[in-house]
């Protein structure tokens, strides 16, 4: 019975060594604005960087300048491009800052590769 109540004790003094001697306080609010709104315009900076390129692609098509191989190539590209953009867009939804960035930093390559190859 002794060892139990041993054992009990280090347990409650682990844990009180445990807690913390300052109370942990959230950032404040303009902080995570802040931070959402750069958020929101590096989606909307995504979106328009994709748009931009699929209208140039699209003019590029219908003007007889992007044809054949160089336009399979670009569509394989503006499928990936599509879905790094809406990567963005969901990982922005989400809240999901690791996902977000990377999503970001992945939408940034693909679209750099598409706009490369349509100029």
């Amino acid at each position: 019975m002794r060892s139990i109540m041993s054992a009990g004790l280090l347990a409650i003094a682990a844990l009180a060594a445990c807690t913390p001697s300052a109370p942990i306080n959230p950032p404040p609010p303009v902080v995570i604005a802040d931070g959402t709104t750069l958020d929101e315009r590096l989606a909307l900076r995504a979106e328009g960087a994709y748009r931009a390129a699929r209208l140039t692609m699209e003019a590029g098509v219908d003007s007889g300048v992007i044809t054949g191989t160089r336009a399979t190539q670009l569509a394989a590209i503006d499928r990936a491009a599509y879905a790094a953009t809406l990567a963005v867009r969901e990982a922005y939804k989400a809240g999901n800052a690791t996902l977000y960035s990377d999503a970001y930093e992945r939408a940034e390559k693909v679209l750099g590769l598409f706009s490369r190859g349509v100029q």
